[in-house]
């Protein structure tokens, strides 16, 4: 420095002191971009508004999201008085997203959340639910630290709080005294949930308000809402949040330095008091810590937050920024405490996945804080349970399902039958062939269909690493003509009262349907326990071709696969108002009652059921990945009825043997199509609500969430087209929709496509008491799968939510997928989906919200995230995708309670799940989505399940029509996207369309084809 100040003295004749002056200033800044360079936050920024609007766009502190999707970059110092923002250079651009790579690993590894092995004897713990959505992830925190099992009741099962404390005197012994006493003879602590609304509203907080007021001796801790209702009663205004609202996305909170430790023995007698009734929330827990927020409102504290007078004082902040033209920084208290009672409450969400160990801690402190108030202010009269594992109970006492009344110890009359049929005899029988040739002439035939499936011979490799080969590696077809076979047709709310309830159509002999007062779940739990419950023990046949007969041997350990033959159908979105009343009578609540006003009836489907299944008596099943075929009987016992069930796998084994030698002329016909024509003579469709409107619908979406009512949206759309083709002599009508749904598989294969027809013997029948339609579905969802676990006896239930969507590039024509280009231009295209802060929040949320609904029935835990934020690739898109399993207890709960604890998929509603479908039902104008949205697959006899979520799919249905030669048909698309703070108008509307994309031009190249074919 001294050589440089002299040759710069001794050229520009500048005094040396005034050029120290200058290089010690460059020092300095140099110093303060080094530092701001480790420690940048990067945040959402605002350049997409128009100048005017730049302040309403909330600005999030965080150091794991960044957009790449926009050029301007925007990162926020803390350490500063003032904040400051400023263009982030473009030579830095790569190590932020470096950063964020670091950063969502670090997210990943964050989903692993080690339970204490020591639980707290007999703490008794009461667990408000405020109809949130991650309830149940706090209940399975809380449910590894104490060995006393948590009651969750939801804050309007009851109308008063009095109602409440009666139900517990009722139930374990009349007792006496005021609220305060009452409520303490029975519980140690109390947590109360997140959820939506606002604390100032009555009809959002149920009995939560008098909780708060009548437990002044009952430690308390609140988790959003519940923080927010805490500081409500105690005097604070809950406003708006000054950075906006904040979902799904990450902040660094700090707090005060005495939540670190206790306080030191030379303490006066006021803090000694004082602290004995503190708890420590934030022992253990670093500074700055990282935390996943879910909120719109927060409790605003003044400058005097910590005067004598405020009963509850600000313990923890994290840094936000207000909209104001200096764009100074604001702390948001993210927990506070009360200054005499033993009631704390934070802002963000301790449960969340992404906030991690450190959220796992705060939960913890919070109850061996409970523990050791209620061992040092223990009381007579109190009430002491049996200490019991909770861990060996998978759900709380106000939670038991349904199974457990119907579990009955009784042989099942059911026996299974599986004959193999080795690939070398059958490998060129390929399944469309099959389908084509035993099944798509029957008027009721389903195959779900693993369309992105490959063998070994298809590309030589060994395909089980690969997360969409392994999911497709078995496709189930059939039909409901077997001798056991029902058709069970459930229809709901939406429907006239008139055509309301289920119907159920014999096979046996004489087609016999007869109409049952229940709905498709009791319907479906019910005949599974009657039938003698689950089921595993299989019969193998083996034909001998030169003696003629047969041999049976029992095989479950040589299956690879789960499905034993059972209901295979499906469940429509509707089907939510029964699996919604169930949880909420499952949580204490009585009465429910179904809105009867909420459908738009004169705008549903007549023809479409809520819910539909086959009874598969007999199906076949294929092996992808080795070309092997399965015959799947089942049967009851009997001689003849076994005969019967041989002479059919016989018969089917010549079947398959002979397609697979005729020349392979269907998969090269059904794709060979002129796509120009379908392009030139596109089908036009029709939104239910134009694109003005769908603006408008997430205009009110962001309200809501401004007001704290949600944090996302999936808003949908129906596209509908009527369709009128030339009516082919050679087939039936319920045929035609098969030629659509080859095209769709061809264009865009899946690994829970499925193909379905129902419709009546006569197609000309045009009762209104039975179900017409077709489904065409190419989804890449898995919704639920439930297997059994080889290693032990319970089931492992996964769940692998899609939330973020991008276009993949498929290249020019004549440009090969795998070429240098291609390759490249994905790459990019997927690490900018990978990067995307909308996506993350979004995908982050929902995976939040399944670990919650498989908390619900799942072992306490046994919840746990794999794979959180993949990319996986399709035909024509790249897909954000996690995955998310727990352990189920076959002896407690099954299947059909998995589906009631998680219908509908998350993906299709948002959260929270219920307050948010009510926003969603006024937004859609009450029309029904039916069966889009749902879910379909198969329920196996052995207990297992494998459903998807219906999307990308099209709903065929006959339009009477009067011209013998035409035939006319409505065809419907569901779409949509999840709105969510960061969400923009155009974009999702544009989103929406990119998924409807291929299902379009697929019918169209259908209606193309059926044209042509007669010109």
């Amino acid at each position: 420095h001294m050589m440089l100040c002299l040759m710069i003295d001794r050229i520009a004749r500048i005094p040396t002191r005034t050029v120290l002056l200058l290089l010690c200033s460059l020092c300095i800044i140099s110093l303060q971009i080094l530092r701001s360079h480790d420690s940048y936050y990067a945040v959402e920024a605002w350049t997409s508004l128009p100048p005017q609007h730049r302040h309403k766009q909330q600005l999030y502190t965080t150091h794991l999201f960044d957009r790449t999707r926009v050029h301007r970059q925007l990162y926020y110092q803390p350490n500063s008085q003032q904040s400051t923002l400023e263009e982030i250079p473009e030579q830095r651009h790569h190590d932020i997203q470096s950063t964020t790579s670091a950063a969502a690993s670090e997210l990943e590894s964050s989903s692993q959340i080690n339970p204490s092995n020591h639980k707290l004897d007999n703490l008794r713990i009461l667990l408000i639910d405020n109809h949130d959505s991650y309830t149940y992830n706090l209940y399975q925190y809380l449910s590894t630290m104490t060995t006393y099992p948590v009651k969750v009741v939801m804050n309007d099962a009851f109308s008063t709080l009095d109602e409440f404390i009666d139900s517990l005197d009722e139930s374990e012994g009349r007792s006496s005294g005021d609220k305060s006493n009452l409520l303490q003879q029975h519980f140690d602590c109390i947590v109360l949930s997140p959820g939506p609304g606002q604390p100032s509203h009555a009809s959002d907080m149920g009995i939560v308000l008098d909780t708060i007021r009548y437990s002044s001796e009952i430690p308390i801790l609140g988790v959003c809402l519940g923080h927010q209702a805490l500081g409500y009663v105690y005097g604070k205004e809950v406003t708006l949040a000054p950075c906006g609202p904040v979902h799904g996305l990450m902040s660094s909170v700090y707090y005060s330095s005495n939540q670190q430790n206790e306080s030191d023995a030379d303490d006066d007698d006021a803090d000694d008091e004082r602290e004995q009734l503190s708890c420590q929330l934030f022992r253990g827990i670093q500074q700055n810590f990282n935390v996943v927020r879910y909120h719109s409102l927060v409790v605003d504290f003044p400058d005097d937050a910590f005067s004598e007078d405020s009963e509850i004082e600000p313990i923890a902040w994290c840094k936000g920024l207000v909209g104001n033209e200096e764009e100074y920084p604001s702390d948001i208290c993210m927990a506070l405490r009360h200054k005499r009672y033993p009631h704390v409450g934070v802002q963000f969400h301790p449960e969340s996945i992404g906030t991690g160990e450190a959220g796992y801690q705060i939960i913890r402190n919070f109850c061996d804080f409970a523990y050791q108030y209620k061992m040092n202010n223990k009381k007579e009269g109190v009430i002491e349970g049996e200490s019991i594992e909770a861990a060996e109970s998978s759900l709380p006492t106000t939670v038991q399902l349904k199974t457990n009344d119907l579990i009955a110890s009784k042989t099942s009359h059911r026996q299974i039958y599986i004959h193999k049929l080795e690939g070398q005899s059958s490998s060129s029988s390929h399944p469309e062939e099959v389908f084509q040739e035993l099944f798509s002439s029957r008027e009721n035939s389903f195959w779900l269909d693993s369309s992105t499936g490959k063998t070994q011979l298809d590309n030589g490799e060994d395909n089980e690493g690969c997360p969409i080969i392994s999911n497709s590696r078995f496709s189930i077809m059939g039909s409901n003509d077997g001798p056991l076979s029902r058709k069970i047709e459930y229809f709901g709310i939406e429907h006239p009262k008139e055509k309301r309830g289920l119907r159920v159509t014999s096979n046996s002999g004489n087609t016999e349907t007869s109409t049952i007062d229940t709905d498709i779940l009791s319907y479906l739990r019910q005949t599974l326990i009657e039938d003698g419950g689950f089921s595993d023990h299989v019969h193998m046949v083996s034909f001998n071709e030169t003696e003629g007969d047969q041999t049976f041997h029992a095989a479950n350990s040589e299956l690879p696969f789960d499905y034993r033959g059972g209901y295979v159908g499906f469940l429509g979105y509707e089907l939510r108002h029964i699996t919604q009343c169930s949880l909420f009578e499952l949580e204490g609540g009585h009465g429910c009652t179904i809105n009867d006003s909420d459908a738009s009836r004169e705008r549903t489907n007549p023809n479409v059921p809520t819910a539909a299944f086959f009874f598969a008596d007999r199906s076949l099943l294929f092996d992808h990945h080795t070309g092997d075929w399965y015959l799947v009987g089942v049967a009851n016992k009997g001689e003849e009825v076994i005969d019967d069930m041989l002479g059919w796998m016989k018969g089917t084994q010549a079947q398959i043997e002979a397609i697979g030698k005729l020349p392979s002329s269907t998969i090269s016909s059904s794709s060979a199509l002129n796509s120009k024509n379908a392009n030139k003579n596109a089908v036009e469709f029709v939104p239910n609500r134009p694109k003005d409107q769908y603006q408008m619908d997430i205009a009110r979406s962001h309200e809501e969430i401004r007001n704290g009512e949600s944090y996302e949206l999936c808003v949908t759309n129906q596209l509908e087209a009527e369709i009128t083709l030339p009516k082919r002599s050679d087939k039936k009508l319920h045929e035609s929709p098969f030629d659509l749904y080859k095209i769709l598989r061809t264009n865009n294969p899946a690994p829970f496509s499925a193909f379905m027809n129902f419709y009546n013997k006569d197609d000309d029948d045009s009762s209104d008491a039975s179900a017409s339609l077709s489904i065409c579905c190419s989804s890449p969802e898995r919704f639920l799968s439930v297997k059994q676990d080889p290693q032990h006896e319970n089931f492992v239930v996964e769940s692998k939510p899609i939330k973020g969507t991008i276009a993949r590039y498929i290249g020019d024509e004549g440009e090969s997928e795998s070429s240098d280009m291609v390759k490249t231009i994905n790459d990019r295209i997927m690490q900018e989906l990978r990067d995307s802060t909308k996506d993350q929040a979004e995908n982050l949320m929902i995976v939040d919200l399944l670990r919650n609904d498989l908390g619900r029935v799942c072992e306490v835990g046994s919840v746990h995230v794999p794979y959180l934020m993949n990319i996986e690739s399709y035909a024509t898109v790249h897909q954000m995708v996690s995955t998310v399993r727990g352990n189920l207890d076959g002896n407690t709960s099954n299947a059909i309670d998995v589906i009631e604890a998680c219908f509908p998929g998350g993906s299709m509603t948002g959260a929270p799940k219920q307050r948010t479908m009510e926003i969603l039902n006024e937004i859609e104008e009450g029309v029904s989505r039916g069966p889009y949205s749902g879910c379909l697959g198969y329920i196996s006899l052995n207990g297992c399940m494998d459903m998807n979520i219906i999307i990308r799919s099209a709903i065929l249905t006959p339009i009477p029509n009067t011209d013998d030669s035409m035939e006319c048909w409505k065809a419907s698309i569901g779409c949509g996207g999840a709105i969510t703070a960061l969400s923009d108008s155009n974009d999702e509307y544009d989103e929406m369309l990119l998924k409807s994309r291929i299902v379009r031009h697929s019918i169209s190249q259908w209606a193309a084809q059926q044209h042509s074919s007669f010109t």
